[in-house]
Parts: C-alpha cells; sequence; structure tokens
C-alpha cells in the first residue's frame, strides 16, 4: 500500500510538473505573440523560439515519464488488488479453522460430558443391584 501510495505521489508531482510546463511555455508564445505586433528583431524572436521549443520537448518528455509512472501505478494496484485477496482469502481460512477447532472442542466436551453421564449410570445401576442383593 505504501508502494502504491508514492507512485501515485510520484505520478501527482509529474502531472503538476507538466501542467506547469504547458502554462509557461503557453505564456511565451503570448509573449511572442504581443512582441510580435510591435517590431520583433529576428535574434530576439529565434531566442524565444529555440527556448518554446525546448519547452515543447521537456513536455514531451515529461509525457512519457508520466507514461511510465501510469504503468507502474496500474502495476502497482494490480499487486495490491492480490494482495488484498490473499490476505481475505487467509481471513477465510482463518475463520474456517477456528470454527473447526471449536467444533471440535464443543465435540469433545460432549464425548466428556457422556463418559461422566455413563459413569455416573453404571454406578448408580451397581448401587441398584447391591441393594437389592442384601
Amino acid at each position: 500500500m505504501l508502494e502504491f501510495a508514492d507512485v501515485k505521489r510520484r505520478l501527482n508531482g509529474e502531472k503538476e510538473t507538466l501542467k506547469k510546463l504547458k502554462r509557461e511555455r503557453a505564456d511565451l508564445i503570448f509573449q511572442l505573440k504581443k512582441m510580435g505586433e510591435n517590431r520583433l528583431n529576428a535574434a530576439e524572436a529565434s531566442i524565444y523560439l529555440v527556448y518554446i521549443s525546448r519547452m515543447k520537448d521537456d513536455e514531451t518528455h515529461r509525457e512519457k515519464i508520466i507514461c511510465k509512472i501510469e504503468k507502474e501505478l496500474k502495476k502497482k494496484r494490480s499487486e495490491l488488488v492480490d494482495a488484498s485477496k490473499k490476505k481475505r482469502i487467509l481471513e477465510i481460512l482463518k475463520e474456517k479453522k477456528l470454527k473447526e477447532y471449536r467444533l471440535s472442542l464443543i465435540s469433545r466436551e460432549q464425548k466428556e460430558l457422556d463418559e461422566s453421564w455413563l459413569l455416573r449410570f453404571d454406578r448408580s445401576v451397581k448401587n441398584e443391584k447391591i441393594d437389592n442383593c442384601m
């Protein structure tokens, strides 16, 4: 569960980073368009375009990382579900064994009570025979 939470946290962090990159790139494109309304020299435009291109590459890289983390998260989720199922199966087996143990105790107690009753009955029958003989 901790591993799942850790991967989920990493995924959320990467998604947040990607959002920031996209906002930053959108802001730069907006600034470039605004600057294009005025006179813009080629050197400045080139710098902006190279930087925007670099940011787009960073976004693509982040998207690949997010895809990998999502696959890892899916795997961890599957492992978590499997572990949960196994735990539930063990709980069911434990409950079943406990029930069997309790039934065996009850059965043993019943046998002891039956034996005790038989011994008392046997004694009472023997005592009656002795009393009848006298």
